[in-house]
């Protein structure tokens, strides 16, 4: 399920926790450790997401509450402010012991699955922008180049407000426990009184208001790998996932890009267009170049898991010409789902086919010869392949249409979908690099290039 899925999950949890707090006191100390753990739990999840974000520790030094306020009085700095707020929210001055595997209070089980719910969010995160290691998928690449991480980082806020709505009511409920109850968890009331007039809350808003209209992130989920044998696709969901795995494996692993892949890639994008395109040349006529392109190649077969991803690919074209029979509106929309994976999947092949240049697996018609056999008096034609080269026409005609799908696909969607979010190509270090007219295949930067375990 997708980040969108679990931060509505995580948001209505914190709604129900703040609900029951103002409907149900505590009954015991296991009740208010509950509460106190769950609590310190989703501060934990929001920092690790935060972190992942930013792509680090956005404030490096260690802050206690008084250097956090010191920090949050300061102009500017909003995404530091925001980090050494959540940390020093998440500071109690006293360990309390965990309770019980039967949470008892209302509000500590609605918290516990808010904290779930954000470390799934996480968990997603950290598929796609490991911390340290290079981002092993498209997205990964387009979230560190900054790609939905103004709309993650708003996501994140949100929940923080959530949470500094239930710590504003904290103190109050811990009041209605007995009075030595109320002396042993001051610590937390303290900590929850420093949240509330801490203006944690204002640096909150701030980045939701700096997120509104940024690419969202609310579409991603668990990139998986290629499966043997690829599993049968019936539904829209099955076919963004079959694109979704072959392409992230083969953005991780250029070098494995072959033959096949750029041809069921441009067919199934072109399969897509003529289903979803409502007559619209350009759009079709792009996936056609691009299609009739790779068709023309020739290449050796993959093998192990690119061979899987081939035949994902090939399953989720199946199952998109299984549609194109069928105009009818519901399974137009359906397909129009597949159109924010093909901007990536272009990339992807984009990058792919470059890797197949310089290493020699491509092929293409080379000019034929005649000859006569032995004792023939007929010519015959004898058809000739040779290596394919960057400077072809046919590489540079697919790799240029692969370019224009990656770059202009869906052009009214691109504040919707991080997947929009690639760079332009770098400009060519010298005139040998690259011609003047056509575009080159190698126009991805290399930094962001995946590497083979």
């Amino acid at each position: 399920m997708t980040i969108g899925h679990w931060h509505s999950r995580a948001e209505r949890a914190l709604r129900a926790a703040a609900t029951a707090m103002r409907q149900h006191p505590p009954d015991s100390a296991a009740d208010i450790n509950a509460v106190v753990n769950a609590r310190s739990a989703v501060y934990a999840q929001l920092i690790r997401a935060t972190e992942l974000l930013a792509g680090g520790r956005p404030a490096v030094e260690e802050l206690d509450r008084a250097g956090a306020t010191a920090l949050m009085t300061r102009r500017g700095q909003r995404l530091t402010q925001f980090y050494a707020g959540l940390r020093a929210a998440a500071l109690v001055d006293r360990q309390f012991p965990p309770s019980g595997s039967r949470v008892g209070a209302e509000p500590a089980r609605s918290l516990r699955r808010a904290a779930d719910a954000v470390g799934v969010i996480g968990d997603i995160l950290a598929c796609h922008v490991p911390p340290g290691q290079r981002p092993p998928t498209p997205e990964g690449f387009a979230i560190r180049r900054g790609g939905g991480v103004s709309s993650g980082l708003a996501d994140v806020a949100r929940l923080t407000s959530g949470l500094v709505v239930l710590d504003v009511a904290l103190p109050g409920w811990l009041d209605h426990g007995q009075g030595h109850l109320t002396e042993i968890y001051r610590p937390v009331a303290e900590a929850a009184r420093w949240t509330a007039n801490s203006g944690l809350a204002r640096t909150a808003r701030a980045l939701v208001v700096a997120g509104k209209g940024q690419p969202s992130l609310h579409g991603l989920d668990v990139a998986r790998s290629p499966l043997e044998a690829a599993p049968d696709i019936r539904t829209v969901e099955d076919a963004v996932a079959a694109v979704g795995a072959a392409r992230s494996w083969l953005w991780q692993y250029p070098q494995q890009v072959a033959g096949v892949h750029l041809q069921l890639g441009t067919q199934l994008g072109l399969a897509v267009h003529v289903a979803t395109s409502d007559g619209a040349p350009t759009k079709v006529d792009g996936w056609r170049r691009s299609a009739i392109a790779a068709a023309e190649l020739r290449a050796t077969p993959p093998v192990g898991p690119a061979r899987d991803a081939a035949g994902e690919l090939a399953e989720a074209l199946r199952w998109t010409r299984s549609h194109l029979t069928d105009g009818s509106d519901g399974n137009n929309r359906e397909l129009m789902r597949l159109n924010a994976e093909l901007p990536f999947l272009a990339a992807t092949l984009h990058r792919g086919l470059s890797a197949a240049v310089r290493r020699g697996d491509l092929f293409i018609k080379a000019e034929g010869t005649l000859t006569r056999p032995a004792g023939s008096l007929v010519f015959r034609a004898v058809e000739r392949w040779r290596p394919a080269r960057s400077h072809d026409d046919l590489v540079q005609d697919l790799g240029r249409g692969l370019l224009e799908r990656r770059d202009l696909e869906n052009a009214g969607d691109l504040a919707r979908a991080a997947a929009r979010a690639f760079p332009r190509p770098p400009r060519p270090r010298s005139p040998n690099d690259q011609p003047s007219n056509p575009p080159t295949v190698e126009a991805t930067p290399s930094r962001g290039r995946g590497h083979s375990r």
